[in-house]
């Protein structure tokens, strides 16, 4: 891109004076345009140059007929144009963001395109992209219910490790809510492999361009994190008050414990509230709201071996009623749940859970990821499941600590469109995205 992340003034309170600034920046960037977003400051190098399209990427393949389309934004126009094969599908007025997208609104025929991005000014000519050509594949043969299939960001990943210390070796499954106007994210850290992990934090304008806090937010400093520390964070929120839910430990076994918080900040640790097991999956909404069912709270759990639990409070939670879940033949072992969703179709009886695992890999993969649906009326009854994953590894960055793995915490609807937000190979962040039906 032609913006570059300079430093984050607002988490650390700091004023910018331009007057002061600016002309340093300038000496750095020559004739770079300063920029502030929510406070943060970026630079943008070339404020004459066209629009960068960032996703889909060239050459890409996609399986939705919908895409959502990422380009690089210019502070100088007043909206943006979207084009593909040489007709123009949409406008969106400019927004002062790093990235902007749009997301088509009438599906594509299965093919190749090609797709560029026109900045119209205020005043003077307009400021044409390059050309970007990708491909629809022909539509899968997915139930109505199934939400998917998804399409990766073509600028993944969008975190990645960085430096040598707490995060320097994997930046993994993350939690995000959309929250006050903006995206917020606690990551699972790690300094080394199967090092102890710390939750750190990250905000972002645009879903993709994030600016995350220096030190951790959740450190590992309780009995009960001692083996594992803090694992794959669930970030909720509930009538003003932020529940995150990750894997610790209770005599040297995992737990899944719990933490709230009033402004997504400061934490109070609740320990371990279902021993023995992990992988809290909330029933939610499609904006990652809880749900209450027959007046309480759900949450599905497991690790190769599901089960149910209810609270009435979201921080008391009940015993495990276990699932059979009835795998395809020639499903295997291992697999976890990941994240689970209602309300979100012309069905409200519909519970979808997203899965991740082995699961019919058959030595392609370690970790992919599939949907199966239950009924509100009995979570403890599956009431169809997909015969093949709707999301498997395939690219670079989703090799890592493991080899050809996906992993999510987080599925939430932004804009009519399904935001996936996952771990990729246990090394990195990914988004991958797919229209809302």
């Amino acid at each position: 891109m032609h913006i570059t992340l300079v430093r984050t003034l607002q988490a650390r309170g700091l004023e910018l004076n331009k007057s002061r600034v600016a002309p340093k920046l300038r000496n750095l960037f020559g004739t770079a345009l300063i920029l502030l977003f929510s406070g943060v400051l970026y630079v943008h190098s070339d404020p004459a140059a066209g629009i960068e399209l960032l996703s889909p990427k060239n050459d890409s393949h996609l399986a939705g007929g919908k895409p959502l389309f990422f380009w690089g934004t210019n502070p100088t126009v007043q909206s943006y144009q979207v084009f593909v094969d040489g007709a123009r599908i949409g406008e969106v007025p400019a927004a002062q963001v790093p990235v902007m997208n749009y997301g088509a609104e009438v599906s594509l025929p299965a093919g190749t395109h090609q797709w560029y991005v026109k900045a119209v000014p205020s005043t003077g000519d307009a400021l044409v992209s390059s050309t970007g050509d990708f491909t629809i594949d022909p539509p899968g043969n997915w139930p109505a219910w199934a939400i998917g299939p998804f399409d990766r960001y073509g600028n993944n990943p969008i975190l990645r490790p960085q430096g040598t210390g707490w995060e320097g070796k994997n930046v993994y499954n993350p939690g995000v809510l959309f929250d006050g106007g903006k995206f917020r994210m606690l990551y699972r850290a790690q300094g080394k492999v199967n090092g102890i992990s710390k939750i750190g934090y990250a905000e972002s304008v645009d879903g993709v361009t994030f600016n995350r806090d220096p030190e951790p937010l959740i450190d590992a400093t309780e009995p009960f994190e001692k083996k594992y520390g803090c694992e794959d964070p669930r970030f909720v929120k509930y009538q003003g008050v932020y529940y995150v839910f990750y894997t610790g430990d209770k005599n040297g076994n995992i737990a899944e414990c719990e933490a709230t918080s009033t402004d997504g900040r400061d934490w109070k640790k609740l320990g371990p509230i279902e021993p023995g097991t992990k992988n809290g999956a909330l029933v939610l909404n499609p904006q990652g709201e809880p749900v209450k069912i027959n007046g309480k709270f759900a949450m599905f759990i497991g690790d190769s071996k599901f089960g149910v639990c209810y609270s009435d409070d979201l921080t008391t939670w009940g015993p495990i009623t276990w699932i059979n879940m009835h795998l395809p033949p020639g499903w295997t072992t291992p697999y976890e749940p990941c994240v689970a969703i209602t309300d979100y179709s012309s069905k409200p009886d519909d519970v979808v859970l997203l899965m991740a695992g082995t699961l019919n890999g058959k030595g392609k993969w370690f970790y992919a990821i599939s949907e199966a649906l239950f009924s509100k009326s009995d979570l403890t009854k599956k009431v169809d499941q997909l015969d093949d994953c709707i999301m498997k590894p395939r690219e670079a960055y989703e090799n890592g600590t493991f080899i050809h793995c996906l992993w999510t915490n987080c599925l939430i609807q932004h804009n009519q469109q399904w935001m996936l937000f996952y771990g990729a190979g246990d090394r990195n962040v990914g988004l991958a995205t797919a229209a809302a039906k």
